[in-house]
Parts: structure tokens; C-alpha cells; sequence
């Protein structure tokens, strides 16, 4: 029974800080069935960082609608790009280290055009390390750095919106 007192205590204290578990968020009721409008939706597919906050608001128990007129708020992410930049090389002009950096500027409107969350922009970097004897664990490297990058920032933003509450 002593040992099991300590983890009830634990629990206690999280929950009284307010600590939740990453997964479900509480958002504002005028949040509550949301659109989601990407910019680069027009030429190309949606980024990852628009999928992801589709994701995640969804298992938050947000509904995401595809029509805007359905919707009480609307997430507009206004840009979302990603990069990568030579921080080192060797003697030989082998690049042996990157970062990568994922940015994403999004704001929130409410159906009666009111600015819930006006312009933000969000920033993730990450190291990688070149090896040339593992170039395609490189490239595959590089895609995992990015997706998670991208679903900080959605968890970021999710966040942002999650304080509104308060």
C-alpha cells in the first residue's frame, strides 16, 4: 500500500497544476466546428503542419468542416514553409551537418470576422548529421525530423488556442 501512495500523490499534484497529457485538448466552445484554410491549398496540397492540426483538433474533439460557411471559426495558416542550411563541412567540401527549420504564421477568425488569434509565426530547428555511408537513412532522417517539427508546431498552435480558454 506505501508504494502506491507516492503515484496517487503524483497524479494529484499534475492534475492540480493543470498538467494534461498530450492528446486531447479544451478548447473554446466558438472553436468547436472549425476550418481550416490553407494558403498553399490553391497551388499544392496542404502541408504538414495543416494536416496535422486537422489531425489533432479532430481527436480533440473539434470538427473540422471542409465548407467554411458550416464553420464558427476559421484557422487560416497564412504560410508554412520549410528549409534546410549547411552549418558544417570538412576539408573537402563534404557538408557534414545541416539544420532544418520548419515555420508556419496562421490566424484565427471567428464567423463574424472578429480576430480571435491575430498573425503568429512559429519556428522549429533541428540538427542532422551527414553520414555518407547512410545516405538513405539521411533522406529518411530528414523526413522524420520534419513531420516531427511539423507536429510541434501544430501542438504549439494547438495550444495558443487551448489559452483562450482560460
Amino acid at each position: 500500500m506505501r508504494s502506491f501512495l507516492p503515484g496517487v500523490m503524483a497524479v494529484l499534484l499534475l492534475a492540480a497544476c493543470g498538467f494534461q497529457p498530450r492528446g486531447q485538448a479544451q478548447l473554446p466552445p466558438e472553436l468547436a466546428v472549425l476550418y481550416i484554410q490553407s494558403q498553399t491549398a490553391i497551388a499544392t496540397p496542404p502541408g504538414l503542419v495543416s494536416r496535422k492540426l486537422r489531425t489533432l483538433l479532430a481527436s480533440s474533439g473539434v470538427t473540422v468542416v471542409n465548407d467554411p460557411a458550416q464553420a464558427t471559426a476559421t484557422l487560416v495558416v497564412l504560410r508554412e514553409s520549410d528549409g534546410r542550411r549547411t552549418v558544417s563541412a570538412d576539408r573537402f567540401d563534404v557538408k557534414r551537418e545541416y539544420i532544418l527549420a520548419y515555420d508556419v504564421s496562421y490566424e484565427v477568425r471567428l464567423v463574424n470576422g472578429k480576430v480571435l488569434v491575430p498573425a503568429e509565426s512559429l519556428i522549429a530547428n533541428r540538427a542532422l548529421l551527414f553520414d555518407e555511408n547512410q545516405v538513405l537513412g539521411f533522406e529518411a532522417a530528414q523526413e522524420a525530423l520534419a513531420n516531427s517539427m511539423a507536429e510541434d508546431l501544430a501542438w504549439q498552435i494547438i495550444r495558443r488556442l487551448q489559452a483562450l480558454k482560460s
